[in-house]
């Protein structure tokens, strides 16, 4: 018994991507593909089984084409459990929303929704990842404290020491026993550094 699941892909690492993602299944299933149409044959000697597998694999490619193909409100969706740069999920919702972009937030399913495409969205990923290792020696303490400064440097495009710097002039950080911790409400911070406004309450 089989049961097939066709579909169109936009770009050669989708296909890639679904290809490697079914063959970490281990299930017993075949892949065409011809002028960028796929045909996915799922098999199966056990009705019930063939059919959960299906229901998996189906599912599997919803989830890889969905970061590939946006849905009607042009929005691309990404799982944060599978990132391919470890960055904090507060830090990534931040940047995208100062950068301009939509961000719809799914806590209960762990992906966001956005109108970034997949390659800018990893460039953007990339980036935060690159500062974020260049601060993995620095006093910073807590991770809000981390990610404003990673936010800023990346968004502003402003060297970390720089905004670290600023940050304590302007009261919104502060030393203590050798850390550098948040002295404000982050928002201020936040407003200061991306919006110019200047709050010193």
């Amino acid at each position: 018994m089989k049961r097939d699941i066709a579909f169109k892909v936009k770009r050669d690492d989708e296909l890639l991507e679904i290809c490697k993602a079914l063959e970490k299944m281990g299930l017993d299933c075949t892949v065409e593909s011809k002028d960028r149409r796929v045909k996915v044959s799922v098999y199966g000697y056990d009705k019930d089984v063939l059919k959960e597998s299906y229901r998996n694999v189906l599912t599997l490619i919803n989830k890889i084409r969905s970061k590939y193909n946006p849905d009607k409100y042009g929005l691309y969706q990404y799982y944060l459990s599978e990132l391919r740069y470890p960055v904090n999920k507060d830090l990534v919702i931040d940047t995208l929303k100062a950068l301009g972009y939509k961000v719809v937030y799914n806590e209960e399913e762990g992906y966001i929704k956005t109108n970034v495409e997949i390659d800018k969205f990893n460039e953007i990923l990339e980036n935060l990842f690159n500062i974020q290792n260049e601060l993995r020696f620095s006093k910073l303490g807590s991770k809000p404290v981390k990610n404003l400064v990673i936010l800023v440097s990346y968004v502003k495009n402003k060297d970390p020491n720089e905004v670290i710097n600023e940050a304590l002039e302007k009261g919104f950080f502060r030393e203590e026993e050798g850390k550098i911790v948040l002295n404000k409400d982050i928002n201020l911070a936040k407003k200061y550094f991306l919006e110019g406004v200047e709050d010193g309450s």
